[in-house]
């Protein structure tokens, strides 16, 4: 793997992923402590320099890049899995309360809860879709 000097330290070199298209290199540049944030920028994210400085100036409007949306649509849609999978357990206390006429207070307030957290979470990424 490529390797380049910096301060000290030792950087290997990230290519951008997934580029449609030919590629088109651009030069850019910048002070040692603009050169410094990026770079801490990069080693925060695990993002490349290129895929920042790109999706700044294509984005900068949302004030997150696309990959950072798509990363929090991605957790939020494991939460969601998640919130299912403990709707499932409410829903087998509610079976078993049938069978049995006992169904706890406890289990009412949690798949009250579920419900809130569950709309919060849908509505949180339909919003990500706009």
């Amino acid at each position: 793997m490529a390797q380049e000097q910096g301060r000290g330290r030792r950087l290997a070199r990230r290519r951008r992923a997934n580029i449609d298209g030919p590629t088109q290199f651009v030069r850019v540049s910048m002070s040692e402590g603009e050169r410094a944030r990026l770079f801490v920028l990069e080693e925060r994210t695990g993002r490349s320099a290129s895929e920042i400085l790109v999706s700044g100036a294509l984005y900068a409007e949302n004030s997150e890049s696309l990959a950072e949306r798509r990363a929090l649509a991605s957790e939020l849609m494991a939460v969601r899995r998640y919130l299912a999978a403990l709707s499932n357990n409410v829903n087998q206390l509610a079976r078993h309360a049938n069978a049995t006429g006992e169904f706890p207070q406890e289990a009412r307030t949690a798949l009250d809860r579920v419900r809130v957290i569950a709309e919060r979470v849908n509505a949180t990424i339909d919003g990500l879709g706009r």
